[in-house]
């Protein structure tokens, strides 16, 4: 049964369901009629995201078009380390005649002058031989682009933190075996040769780092020094990076082969880090089978060159359908902003730190020579030889001052090892090989 509130309702709704059209009719249709907003969707086919038709698009499709990027693997020579001597000159020196030098091929006999000339045996004079910066490997990227009327070359290349060490070991090691045998010997002072048995001997001397007194140079038997009974190590490290970006001329030889000329001008950026450091311990014998370290001796010296400027240069090429030979001079004027420091700890009771930094006038003169053969037309292989040299820069070797002052009063001596920067060319050389992409 339906309730009577409900039966009204749905009698009053069919009334006005009934006359609605009456009315209408009566009255005309209305003026205005309400409808829901519409919205047409029209698709016109697939959108593409490159459109070569667009100007940006347009100008990195034509970029890489006319664009080649070359690899290449780098193994340079830094130059040899030498035969020098590590610490401040002296004299006195002996020359057996036959190249051998006292006190750095030959053990000398010395007395500790920075402690009342207590004897220390036979010494020697650590050098840098052996610890050469080569065989350094590196890669090299460039990237090509014919524009209209020029070439344009970018470059990015570095090389791999070569680090040489030389490490002496245990000093007194040799020493206190004999030590076991003949106790005698005392195995804090240096032998030059002791045999231990008949046929054997023991090369064990202490090492020495002579010192300037008051700056001055002073005879090897009476300058001051570092000892070394115990411990020596001796660490270089060196690397080089750099950038550079070049336009050259359009190649003036007929069908693209043949002989051709180009000038060259553009922008480089070097950066040449390195460092150098001395770490060693001198000590007393413990009676037994060591030596017992009381002084701990470090230096450090560092130093950062930023050589850059703009470059002028040029590329002679002789090019065929399947070779290509060339050779690219240039030369760079700019500046080099360039850092050093020595942080010093010599008797290990006060450490020490001394720094520069300026700014000098300098010069990057490099050459290439390249032999490419042509696989296709899309690539290339080739190898190559350049050299590389940099005026005016510092290294941390060099910049060492390696002296001690006497007081006028009560003679009491102290060790001071501080920086002072110096300047010096710097010459690389290495080969490469690689490929180069054509799009």
């Amino acid at each position: 049964m339906i309730r009577p509130n409900l039966s009204r309702i749905l009698t009053a709704a069919l009334l006005l369901l009934a006359f609605s059209p009456c009315g209408f009719a009566q009255h005309g249709a209305l003026p205005m009629q309400y409808s829901a907003p519409q919205t047409n969707h029209y698709i016109t086919g697939d959108y593409s995201l490159w459109d070569e038709s667009r100007p940006f698009e347009k100008f990195l499709s034509n970029a890489s078009q006319n664009s080649w990027l070359r690899v290449e693997m780098l193994y340079l020579d830094f130059g040899g380390a030498g035969n020098g001597m590590i610490g401040a000159p002296v004299s006195g020196l002996q020359n057996n005649g036959l190249g051998a030098l006292e006190g750095r091929d030959l053990p000398t006999s010395y007395v500790d002058n920075l402690n009342g000339g207590l004897p220390v045996g036979d010494v020697l004079i650590p050098t840098v031989r052996g610890m050469d910066q080569d065989s350094i490997r590196g890669v090299r990227g460039t990237w090509g682009l014919q524009l209209d009327g020029a070439e344009m070359e970018l470059s990015f290349w570095g090389s791999e933190q070569k680090n040489a060490l030389k490490d002496y070991g245990s000093i007194a090691l040799g020493r206190i075996a004999r030590f076991n045998i003949d106790p005698t010997i005392d195995p804090e002072l240096g032998l030059a040769q002791a045999g231990l048995n008949p046929g054997q001997q023991v090369f064990a001397p202490n090492y020495a780092i002579p010192l300037l007194t008051n700056g001055a140079v002073q005879d090897f038997a009476g300058a001051n020094a570092l000892l070394f009974n115990d411990t020596l190590k001796i660490q270089t490290g060196s690397q080089l990076w750099g950038t550079e970006l070049n336009l050259l001329t359009t190649k003036r030889a007929p069908a693209g082969a043949g002989l051709s000329w180009q000038w060259l001008g553009g922008f480089r950026y070097l950066n040449l880090d390195e460092r150098f450091s001395i770490n060693g311990t001198n000590g007393a014998f413990n009676g037994v089978d060591a030596i017992v370290p009381d002084q701990f001796t470090s230096i450090s010296s560092n130093t950062i060159n930023n050589v850059y400027g703009p470059q002028v240069g040029a590329r002679m090429a002789l090019t065929s359908q399947y070779f290509t030979l060339s050779v690219t001079p240039r030369i760079m004027m700019g500046l080099n902003d360039h850092q050093s420091s020595v942080t010093a700890n010599p008797l290990g009771v006060l450490q020490t730190v001394s720094a520069d930094d300026e700014v000098e006038f300098s010069t990057v003169t490099q050459v290439n020579l390249m032999a490419e053969i042509h696989v296709n037309s899309r690539l290339s292989l080739f190898g190559g030889w350049e050299v590389l040299c940099i005026t005016d820069v510092t290294q941390p070797r060099e910049n060492v001052v390696y002296d001690s002052s006497v007081s006028a009063l009560g003679g009491l001596t102290t060790v001071d090892i501080r920086n002072q920067q110096s300047l010096r060319d710097f010459v690389a050389t290495g080969i490469s090989f690689g490929a180069t992409f054509r799009y």
